[in-house]
């Protein structure tokens, strides 16, 4: 038999990790936000298509380039994001390393580290404001500089 505030205990404990967890959104919604965000960091012209296969989310008469989501594990998530670099934000972030005196360049970012560290943290930022789960790969693959 059951202690008499079991069924409470039961009841806070669904109520909690309804709260938690994030409403149900498809493949191509959370797709659709992370190409919203990817799209606004600087340098980006827009999302690739992919080199060897079509990179792209699929739903229901609807499909988001530039973004494959993959669900690993049931509570889990990989993300690739396929992106074209502006080539005059490259031009222009190499130059501001190549002006710089050697010394102070043994420490500094490569330039294309620098553009896929932007882009993944706005895929986290974009994941994190969904209430999708923080430990989520995110694999960045530049198809083209134009």
């Amino acid at each position: 038999m059951l202690p008499l505030d079991a069924e409470s205990d039961a009841a806070e404990a669904q109520e909690s990790s309804q709260r938690m967890a994030p409403e149900h959104l498809s493949d191509t919604a959370i797709a659709d936000a992370i190409v919203h965000a990817v799209q606004a960091v600087p340098g980006v012209l827009g999302m690739g298509q992919g080199l060897f296969a079509k990179a792209a989310t699929f739903g229901p008469g609807k499909r988001v380039q530039g973004i494959v989501i993959q669900h690993p594990t049931a509570d889990s998530l990989s993300i690739e994001t396929h992106v074209i670099l502006e080539e005059a934000s490259f031009s222009k972030a190499y130059s501001e390393i190549s002006g710089s005196d050697a010394s102070s360049r043994t420490g500094t970012t490569p330039i294309l580290l620098r553009f896929t560290d932007q882009v993944r943290a706005a895929v986290t930022q974009t994941l994190e404001h969904l209430g999708l789960p923080v430990s989520t790969v995110v694999d960045v693959t530049i198809d083209d500089i134009r």
